[in-house]
């Protein structure tokens, strides 16, 4: 039985801290945890139109899912294979960004001075565990200032190449595999962009709310150290004050493994697809703590 009702509000961020705070190798801004961004979108409505954006993505994603079933000595199950290899190299960050869909969220067209009841309707949680404190919304706008750019800039780049590929079409047994490569890139990072461009209006709105969530800490609890729970809840002011002394010393660590899992998607009533995303995120925070790459 889920803890938060899944139908209490149209959308949901939940903000799940990764790592401890660490540094990045550029040292232009103060040490921050990696944190995994889930949004949770509302359900289609049973009366809704399907887009056609909505029907090619769906039907590509069949013909992936039919790639992955073929028999396992089949050319299809070996590219199904490598393309999910290529899947988890994505960021997390960019595929957490791609899931959202700015159509089912608040709408954001209103007036600059929208009425109380269309503010109040349009606010979304920024659910995030307690020890995090209030920095949730700044450490968001961080990422999404990163992220922006760089999702427009590979959305431009990867439409680009794409025409190049055009010599792999004389191949007439195998499809023309680099071109939908850089299809799909250019798709994914335009979604990533679509969705931080309208993440970060909301911010500016002042649409989105953090709210602390005990249920959350309760996972941390019993699923991180208990060495590395005390590091993350030292008081603020005693953690600004040793932050500068210890940034090069301090520990780099991992707050949450795979086992709190599946406590997550039952508090929050999340599909069992979730699962992958967040397992997937784990997986790069952790790899990135031992490279010392801090995206």
């Amino acid at each position: 039985m889920s803890v938060v009702s899944k139908t209490r509000l149209p959308m949901r961020i939940i903000a799940l801290p990764l790592t401890s705070s660490v540094r990045g190798p550029i040292h232009t801004d103060g040490p921050s945890p990696l944190v995994y961004y889930h949004f949770q979108m509302p359900p289609k409505l049973a009366d809704q139109r399907t887009s056609w954006v909505d029907w090619a993505t769906g039907k590509a994603s069949g013909i992936w899912a039919q790639f992955g079933k073929s028999p396992e000595s089949s050319w299809k199950f070996k590219v199904f294979s490598y393309g999910e290899k290529l899947v988890d190299r994505v960021d997390f960050e960019e595929l957490a960004l791609k899931g959202v869909d700015p159509s089912m969220g608040p709408n954001i067209s209103h007036p600059r001075s929208p009425s109380e009841e269309q503010k109040k309707s349009a606010l979304i949680p920024l659910v995030h565990p307690k020890f995090a404190g209030s920095s949730p919304l700044t450490h968001l706008n961080t990422i999404l200032a990163r992220r922006t750019p760089r999702h427009r800039k590979g959305f431009y780049m990867w439409m680009l190449l794409a025409p190049l590929t055009a010599p792999f079409m004389v191949i007439p047994v195998i499809p023309n595999l680099p071109f939908f490569f850089c299809v799909w890139r250019s798709w994914s990072h335009y979604r990533a962009y679509k969705a931080s461009d309208y993440l970060q209006s909301l911010l500016q709105r002042g649409a989105i709310l953090p709210q602390s969530d005990a249920n959350l800490d309760s996972v941390y609890v019993t699923h991180a150290p208990s060495d590395t729970l005390q590091e993350a809840t030292k008081p603020e002011a005693e953690v600004e004050a040793q932050a500068e002394a210890q940034a090069e010393e301090a520990e780099r660590k991992v707050l949450l493994n795979r086992d709190a899992v599946p406590r997550i998607l039952e508090i929050f009533a999340l599909p069992e697809a979730a699962a992958a995303d967040i397992y997937r995120a784990i997986e790069q925070a952790t790899t990135r703590l031992k490279r010392g790459i801090y995206k």
